[in-house]
């Protein structure tokens, strides 16, 4: 065997360093001293005689190093394993379809009244109407919400209904069972989904151009979103290009940020990052940032409505112009809903309105509007129709429009 130690060096050396020897062990023969044969590897060499309960004592202290360092890499292998989602979820959930259809495989979500459901055999995700689904089982855990704001995480298992009793959902949470209405149940997610499966998104584009003035219209859209038990964050950009012969270029671009944290089934509150480059209103950048506090008026498997209201902070940068200062900084209030409705493979409707009244500049009102719809054409691509506006009733520059309207059109993809 190998003994390795460690010997301090010190007296004359101002620092103390420690040298690695390491001794080789000569046969030992029964209860004899055991000779050693100690060298660093470089000119060193001599031979020392110690007692063999010395080389006994480092045998078991190698021996309990090395069993020591096995389990512990034992331990982290374990701990990969149970905790990375690719090694833990299900295969054989079962749902069974009203009319007698089953299918065997991973449930993946339920979301605005639509349950996606993959089997091994299949390329894609079926999308199944969550009202038409009879029987439902599973062993995996999901996050649950329902139609009054609550959350739970558990075990679902769907039962099917009869004339006189409604289809229930049983949910097992914290170690006791839980019968829910089918209707009530809005949202199913796995909880063992890695971060990037649980975002929902969509990026749309559109093109249209006119000879008689060689009038190009370009308009660019996408958002993603992060909803968790008790989490939403969501991030949007949009871009409009205007050109034509007869008349300037003009560039909008926006970006929007929200994150809202739930307090209660009902009752949130959040913060929002808005920018804003708009030609239209001489307007350079606008920043606006915040903080709200809202409660949810309506939710339902496919419809849902807030409200929220807050303070926020503007710096405004417009472009330069004779007799006004372009920097611009303003406190104000902010008033706002967002409302969104789904109807199975037709329509998505998302809509949302701010009002900020200043608190700075008494009389100032800005307002902004923002819509979308997306109508499905084929799986996960849609046409999409969106609608904005941005009103300042008194904008800094004398000469600004007071409003910035635009409709764009375009096609569109989700995942």
């Amino acid at each position: 065997m190998t003994i390795c130690y460690r010997r301090l060096v010190s007296g004359h050396i101002c620092h103390r360093l420690f040298f690695r020897r390491e001794a080789e062990v000569l046969p030992i023969l029964g209860s004899l001293p055991v000779h050693v044969r100690i060298s660093d590897g470089l000119s060193f060499s001599r031979r020392i005689v110690i007692d063999q309960s010395f080389v006994l004592n480092a045998m078991m202290h190698s021996i309990c190093v090395r069993k020591c360092a096995l389990s512990s890499g034992l331990l982290v292998i374990a701990a990969l394993f149970i905790g990375n989602p690719a090694y833990a979820k299900r295969n054989d959930d079962l749902v069974v379809m009203k009319n007698g259809d089953r299918f065997t495989g991973e449930i993946k979500k339920l979301d605005h009244g639509i349950l996606y459901f993959k089997s091994s055999y299949m390329l894609e995700s079926v999308q199944l109407d969550w009202a038409q689904v009879g029987r439902l089982e599973s062993k995996d855990q999901f996050f649950v919400a329902l139609q009054n704001g609550k959350r739970y995480t558990g075990g679902i298992e769907k039962v099917a209904g009869t004339e006189s009793q409604p289809a229930v959902v049983r949910l097992d949470t914290e170690g006791r069972a839980i019968e829910i209405k089918q209707t009530d149940v809005i949202s199913i997610q796995q909880s063992e989904e890695s971060f990037w499966s649980q975002l929902n998104g969509s990026i749309d584009y559109g093109l249209s151009y006119s000879s008689g003035n060689s009038a190009l219209n370009s308009s660019l859209g996408a958002g993603v979103e992060y909803q968790r038990t008790k989490t939403y964050v969501a991030l949007a950009t949009s871009s409009q290009f205007s050109s034509q012969s007869t008349g300037p270029s003009t560039n909008r671009y926006t970006l929007v940020g929200q994150y809202f944290r739930s307090l209660s089934p009902q009752w949130f509150y959040g913060g929002l990052l808005d920018l804003l480059k708009s030609d239209q209103q001489d307007l350079n950048l606008r920043t606006t940032i915040g903080a709200a506090f809202g409660r949810t008026v309506k939710r339902t498997d496919r419809t849902s409505f807030l409200i929220f209201a807050g303070t926020v902070f503007s710096h405004e940068r417009y472009f330069p112009q004779a007799n006004m200062t372009p920097l611009q900084k303003n406190a104000e209030g902010l008033l706002g809903a967002k409302f969104y409705t789904f109807r199975f493979k037709v329509l998505d409707l998302r809509s949302a309105l701010l009002v900020y009244p200043s608190l700075t500049d008494a009389g100032r009102v800005r307002i902004s509007s923002d819509s979308n719809m997306h109508i499905e054409l084929i799986k996960d691509f849609y046409w999409d129709f969106h609608l904005y506006e941005n009103f300042d009733s008194r904008p800094p520059p004398v000469h600004a429009a007071r409003n910035d309207l635009g409709v764009t059109t375009g096609l569109g993809w989700k995942f």
